[in-house]
């Protein structure tokens, strides 16, 4: 992605502002009070999904996990609900 690409979708996003430096752009997200700055490498590297989902800092991220067909938010589980997730053996398919 081109250093522009981003600004431009950045000037029509509400609630989003940068400021371009020397080594990259410095974006602020209002909506999740984040500051994150991007290097002009990383711009480079990645596209816009990638580095605007990197202003979210871990910020505004809900798990969802599928069991028996059904899929569930587990922010709303419990403390005994929540470890079984963590003790699941994953396996790659």
């Amino acid at each position: 992605m081109r250093v522009e690409d981003l600004t431009g979708w950045l000037d029509t996003q509400e609630g989003w502002d940068y400021q371009l430096d020397d080594e990259g752009v410095l974006i602020k997200n209002e909506r999740l009070q984040t500051l994150t700055h991007a290097s002009f490498d990383a711009i480079d590297r990645n596209d816009l999904e990638t580095v605007t989902a990197a202003c979210a800092q871990g910020k505004d991220i809900d798990q969802i996990t599928r069991v028996t067909g059904y899929f569930s938010r587990i922010s709303g589980w419990n403390k005994g609900k929540a470890g079984e997730l963590q003790d699941r053996y994953r396996s790659k398919v």
